[in-house]
Order: structure tokens, then C-alpha cells, then sequence
């Protein structure tokens, strides 16, 4: 009987350790190596001219005097994943992995920039936690976590594992937990090793091996939000289409909530005979046009969008065509230039509290030179303003006055004062409108002049939440960034 049960227990141990086997095989085929330990293939280099090479299996970056930050970068995007490596870094020189990071042209002419967990072998040892290259700077440091600030081992390998899910970023060192930060600005990008910019005329190096990514399965629940389906229309504007449509594009992108596509009118006069978008394929349509009329076909197909339930966001410039097309001036409300007059319609002004209609004579549509000017919330109730601050400064832009329009089932979220000072007309003008046409649901923004306005965290928040809202009626960004510009300072994301 004893022997029966030591054979059976034999057999159960012999079963539970092919089990473990076989978990620990499966485990092991879902992790991908991203460095062969002989090549750089599947990397590129971006920014400055460090060196980058490989030897005895691990990858080796070093310092060059005289450039700026250099990354070698993964050629393919990753989401949600888990990344493991080990590093080896000299005494004096910072370096980090970038993750979920970008390049574009449009973005500071290709700077890298995203999240970057650090690494920093000074006294201060802030390895593992999280800052934003390029951006917003510090997100999550280690001042209060000295466990992790002693973890590191300076002049020893390390090992780092790093989790991204959704809007969750987590980060360990040699095991023990770093930085946890909830941020949803950049859902995807690549990975990238960092050599920072050093001016040491003795070449400094930082080594990297064991490089290997786990893709997690399931999406977060940012990456669910990704079902919106936005269309940028542009192509004929007096304002630059070109360089601010990428900037728009990312900016809805990076929220995680939407995929974009772009729709560009053909040339630079009529006729448009051939510009006929499927509307109905978009929950939001972003207007960043001003110009030729569209074809008959065209607006009625967007009429019916828009009474159906669609969604629209009118961005600047987007508030001066079609002076004569009754159907639009209803959806913006107001507008401006294009021989609009006091027969198209009222200006309107907050007074007293509140939004009165003008309908003293006169065009449409002015603005003095750019300036700084600050913007008032008037409807802090509003999913899109929600909790942000009562008063905050937007960086110099055109501050759009005397637009007229049929002003009806129009709200008022923000005004701005135009100072006779700036040419101004002494009034506090509307910067920020919603409107309802139909089913459909309009956001106006009329900042946003060019590129440079665009890097406004006023302009970014609204714009972004403002999109959503028009797409669906609610805002799920809820989150008032920390870099939001105050009452007296303007706040700019580079």
C-alpha cells in the first residue's frame, strides 16, 4: 500500500511538472527578441550622431561631443505591451528608454519625443521613473519612492521591466516597483535607447542586452475608445492647411479615441465636381477649409449627415466660407468675412452675464494683430470645459470679432475680451461654441491661427475634448492636464 502511494504520488508530481513545462514553454513563445545580439536590424537611429554598435551580444551606445540627444529606434510601433532588458551605464551619463514614442516631421522638425523611463546613475537616482522627452518633461519622479532610488547599481547591470496597458504605464528596477503613471497621450509608438547629449571629451558609453517585448492580449480600454471614426477635410484654405491638418490629425490620434483619415479638395479653384465624401462612414467630421463652394450633391449629402446625428468641428478659418449656404451658417452659428453683414445675421456678445444679440450694421468677420489674450469660461458646466479653470491665457493668435451668423440653439462656452487697444471692438467676443442642428451636434473653436498656436494646451484640451463631444455627445477626458495655462501664464507643449 506504501509503495502504491509513493508511486502515485510519483506520478502526480511527474504530471504537475510536465504542466509547469508546457506553462512555462507557452509563456515563453509569446515574448519577441527585439535585438538578435549580432545586428541592429529592426532599429533605426534618430536625433544626434552618438554611436551605436554591437558587441559581445549587447548593444553599446556612446556619446559624441557636440550633438544633441541621440535614440536608437524600433522600426515597428508597439501598444500594450510588457519590455524587459538589462543595462549598463557609466557614472555620468543620464540616458532612458523611450516607449510609445514618435518622429514626425511636422513635430519640431522629427524630434524625437514620448515617454522615456530614465535612467540616471547621479546622486539623485531617479532610475525607472518617467518622464516625457520632448514634451511635458517629468511625469512621475522617485523623490518619495527610496526603495527604487536604492535599487540601482551603478556600474552593474541592471534589469528593467516595463508595462504599458491602456493608459497605465508601470515600471520596476532590479525588481522593485518605480513608477506607476495613468496618462493617455500617446497610446502607440516605438521603443528607443537614449544616449543623452554629453560634451565629455572621453567617450561614455551605456550597454544594453536581453532586449525582449511580451504584446499583451486584450485591448485597454483606451485602445476600445478607438472606434471613433474622425475626417479631416482641408485642400483650399487662406490659412496653412498644410502644416496644421498633421497637427489636428495627431492631436485627436494621441487621445486614443479616434482614427483619423483626411479628405483634400482638388486644387485651388472651382469646380469641385468630383469632391464627394461618404460622410456617413465618420462620426465627426473636423472642417479645416475655406474655400470654393462644394458641389450641390455634396452639401446635401452633409446636410442629411449632420440632421441624422453627425458630429462637426469647426477649427478657425473653417467659420468663413459659404457665406450663401443657409443650411451651414445655421450649423456654425456665426461666421465671418466672405461679405457676411448684418443680413446674415447678428453678432453676439456676452453681457451681464450672459449672451445678448447685436444686430448693429456693419461686416462681418475682423481681428486686430496677434496677441496673447485670455480666455473666460462661461458655461463651466459643459462636458467640454468641465473642470477647467474659470480663466486661462492662450498663447498670440487672431482673436476673431464681430462674427455674424443666425446664432440659434447656440451655447456659449468661452469668450475672450478684443481690447481697442489690439484694434478691438471692446467687447468680450465668443471663442468656443456649441451648437445642435438637427441630431447633430456642432463644437466651433476660433482660436487656432496657425502651427504655433496649436501648442496652446487651451487650444489641445478643448479641441480634443470638443471633438469627442461632437462625435458622442459626452467627454470621457475628463483629466485637466497638469500644464494647463493658468489665468496669467500661457502653457505651450512642445
Amino acid at each position: 500500500m506504501r509503495r502504491y502511494a509513493v508511486l502515485l504520488m510519483a506520478g502526480v508530481l511527474a504530471c504537475t511538472m510536465l504542466g509547469a513545462g508546457d506553462a512555462a514553454s507557452s509563456e515563453n513563445e509569446k515574448w519577441q527578441d527585439l535585438f538578435d545580439g549580432k545586428t541592429l536590424n529592426g532599429w533605426v537611429q534618430r536625433g544626434g550622431k552618438a554611436v551605436y554598435k554591437v558587441e559581445d551580444g549587447c548593444i553599446v551606445g556612446q556619446t559624441v561631443p557636440k550633438t544633441p540627444n541621440s535614440f536608437l529606434c524600433t522600426e515597428k510601433n508597439f501598444s500594450n505591451f510588457i519590455l524587459e532588458l538589462d543595462f549598463k551605464v557609466d557614472a555620468g551619463l543620464n540616458s532612458g528608454i523611450q516607449i510609445r514614442s514618435e518622429s514626425m516631421k511636422e513635430y519640431q522638425n522629427g524630434r524625437v519625443h514620448g515617454y522615456q523611463v530614465e535612467i540616471d546613475p547621479s546622486a539623485r537616482a531617479w532610475t525607472g521613473g518617467i518622464y516625457d522627452e520632448g514634451r511635458r518633461g517629468w511625469l512621475k519622479d522617485l523623490k518619495d519612492n527610496e526603495p527604487a532610488r536604492k535599487a540601482f547599481k551603478q556600474s552593474e547591470w541592471n534589469h528593467f521591466r516595463i508595462e504599458c496597458k491602456g493608459d497605465t504605464i508601470k515600471t520596476w528596477l532590479n525588481g522593485v516597483p518605480a513608477a506607476e503613471l495613468k496618462d493617455s497621450m500617446t497610446p502607440t509608438g516605438f521603443i528607443g535607447l537614449q544616449v543623452h547629449a554629453n560634451n565629455s571629451p572621453t567617450p561614455l558609453s551605456i550597454r544594453w542586452r536581453n532586449i525582449r517585448l511580451q504584446e499583451l492580449d486584450g485591448q485597454s480600454d483606451a485602445g476600445k475608445k478607438t472606434a471613433l471614426k474622425a475626417l479631416i477635410i482641408d485642400g483650399q484654405n487662406n490659412h496653412n492647411w498644410k502644416g496644421t491638418t498633421p497637427v489636428l490629425k495627431k492631436l485627436l490620434e494621441e487621445t486614443g479615441l479616434f482614427q483619423v483619415e483626411v479628405a483634400t479638395t482638388p486644387g485651388n479653384k472651382p469646380p469641385l465636381d468630383g469632391f464627394k465624401p461618404d460622410f456617413a462612414k465618420y462620426d465627426v467630421i473636423v472642417l479645416n477649409y475655406n474655400g470654393a463652394d462644394w458641389p450641390q450633391e455634396t452639401e446635401k449629402a452633409f446636410v442629411e449627415y449632420m440632421r441624422n446625428g453627425g458630429g462637426l468641428v469647426i477649427y478657425h478659418a473653417a467659420d468663413n466660407p459659404f457665406p450663401k449656404w443657409t443650411e451651414f451658417n445655421e450649423m456654425i452659428g456665426v461666421g465671418g468675412w466672405g461679405g457676411r453683414n448684418e443680413k446674415s445675421g447678428p453678432m453676439v456678445r456676452w453681457r451681464d452675464g450672459k449672451a445678448v444679440l447685436d444686430n448693429s450694421p456693419g461686416p462681418g468677420g475682423t481681428h486686430g494683430p496677434q496677441h496673447e489674450f485670455q480666455v473666460v469660461i462661461r458655461d463651466p458646466n459643459h462636458p467640454i470645459t468641465a473642470g477647467l479653470p474659470e480663466k486661462w491665457m492662450h498663447v498670440s493668435d487672431e482673436l476673431y470679432s464681430k462674427m455674424r451668423g443666425p446664432a440659434r440653439n447656440m451655447t456659449v462656452l468661452a469668450t475672450a475680451y478684443a481690447d481697442p487697444a489690439k484694434n478691438g471692438t471692446g467687447e468680450n467676443e465668443p471663442m468656443l461654441i456649441t451648437l445642435q442642428y438637427g441630431k447633430g451636434r456642432v463644437f466651433h473653436t476660433m482660436l487656432g491661427h496657425n502651427v504655433p498656436q496649436l501648442a496652446c494646451v487651451g487650444f489641445i484640451v478643448t479641441f480634443q475634448r470638443g471633438t469627442e463631444w461632437a462625435a458622442t455627445g459626452k467627454v470621457t477626458q475628463t483629466k485637466v492636464p497638469d500644464d494647463f495655462p493658468t489665468a496669467d501664464r500661457v502653457s505651450l507643449r512642445k
